[in-house]
């Protein structure tokens, strides 16, 4: 098991919290990026003098808490293993606190489908998409959402086995490959432009990042993680109203999945600047290169006081 602790004196308020877990790494496709999150996340809480351990939850983990006595857990777990409500029972069988959003929101924000089914049925605009399967036919597809179309699976994270369909070939291919994934796959309308963010924090919306992703067809996983030419622009260059009126927005589409603590939601802008909206993330990424911490830092927040803000809505 791998297994760091860290004790200080600490203030009344960070006393609060007898022993905090960072719950990262697991077994998902996003386990690197985890793996790196949670790291970050344990030297910020550590450095605020909390007596925090840091668990891989590759191993058997559940004996862990019980043994170290934990009281917090921040989960800093993306994809499946922290984004699909399985960890978030667990903690709740074990009496154990927990950031982010609780069961239900998660499994519903996890899957794109039901994510956003609703944020239609609820007004919300979002691009064209469908379920594909086997039985689909390419002239059904391209008859409802046009070419290109993106390919994608339904619960797959850090744009992971997303591709961009142009004609029947491609999509025959690309289909089989994501069809492997036993996910379901969906055709979602291509958006031209640049991609924006809002990131939710104890009940508001905070700074709007706009994002280019400098050659690429679109922010992949290449251009969140590794490229150095994607450019991250906060203040987001969108009149103040606009941008006011936008994180309105975007703070109910937070309040209609009852998102708790902490997210983030990513979406393109209409021809009316009114946001067209791709997905919530219920526990995104703490990276050098990740939002959360930039549009924090905007709003005059450090990395420091922002793992400790998230722990805080635990309780």
């Amino acid at each position: 098991m791998r297994l760091e602790s860290s004790v200080s004196i600490v203030s009344d308020e960070i006393k609060s919290f007898s022993k905090v877990a960072v719950l990262y790494g697991g077994t998902s496709s996003e386990r690197e990026i985890s793996l790196i999150t949670g790291k970050a996340v344990f030297e910020s809480l550590q450095s605020k003098g909390l007596e925090v351990i840091l668990v891989d939850t590759i191993d058997p983990f559940i004996e862990v808490l019980k043994t170290e006595k934990v009281t917090h857990a921040w989960i800093a777990l993306h994809g499946s293993d922290g984004e699909d409500g399985k960890i978030q029972s667990i903690l709740n069988m074990l009496k154990i606190k927990y950031t982010g959003s609780d069961p239900i929101t998660c499994s519903i924000t996890m899957n794109k489908y039901f994510t956003k089914t609703i944020l239609k049925s609820n007004g919300f605009k979002t691009p064209e998409f469908m379920v594909v399967d086997s039985s689909t036919q390419y002239e059904n597809i391209i008859k409802k959402i046009k070419e290109p179309f993106v390919l994608k699976q339904c619960s797959e994270g850090s744009s992971i086995g997303i591709y961009i369909i142009e004609s029947k070939e491609e999509y025959l291919q690309h289909f089989s490959e994501i069809e492997k994934s036993n996910d379901w796959i969906i055709a979602e309308q291509f958006m031209q432009g640049d991609e924006y963010t809002s990131t939710f924090l104890d009940g508001r919306a905070l700074p709007i990042i706009k994002i280019q992703a400098k050659n690429h067809e679109f922010y992949d996983y290449d251009a969140k993680y590794l490229s150095d030419e994607t450019k991250y622009i906060c203040p987001c260059e969108l009149d103040a109203e606009i941008e006011m009126a936008i994180n309105e927005e975007c703070e109910r589409a937070f309040n209609l999945f009852n998102i708790k603590g902490w997210g983030r939601l990513d979406f393109f802008l209409d021809q009316h600047n009114a946001p067209v909206i791709l997905e919530i993330n219920t526990v995104p990424g703490m990276t050098t290169h990740s939002l959360v911490p930039m549009s924090a830092k905007e709003a005059g927040i450090d990395f420091e006081s922002l793992c400790f803000e998230i722990l805080k809505s635990s309780d």
